[in-house]
């Protein structure tokens, strides 16, 4: 399916996801993490059967958003929905866990 892949270059990207988006996608993550770099294409082709965005946030770049989601280690998955947030995962990704949820969020 067609999903938006936005990399975060400003908070207001942010804050229109949260305001036009149901559910979405954040992904945390930093330039050195090298497991960060290994799991976001898993990542990417676990969410090709779905039509949510992702939005890609440098962790180092955006401490204030890290911050206020308290994203302390990378990689981290949230799943928001309904401005909320439904799902965490982080360093170990349960990829079988988010493929649950989507699929709940979906129907």
């Amino acid at each position: 399916m067609k999903k938006d892949i936005i990399i975060l270059e400003n908070e207001s990207q942010y804050h229109q996801m949260m305001e036009n988006q149901e559910t979405f996608i954040m992904y945390f993550t930093t330039p050195d993490c090298g497991v960060c770099k290994v799991l976001y294409p898993k990542l990417l082709s676990e969410l090709d059967e779905f039509d949510y965005s992702l939005l890609k946030i440098d962790a180092s770049t955006f401490t204030e958003l890290s911050g206020q989601y308290l994203v302390f280690v990378v990689p981290t998955v949230l799943i928001i929905h309904q401005q909320k947030e439904v799902l965490r995962e982080s360093r170990f990704i349960d990829f079988n866990k988010i493929n649950r949820l989507l699929n709940l969020l979906s129907d």
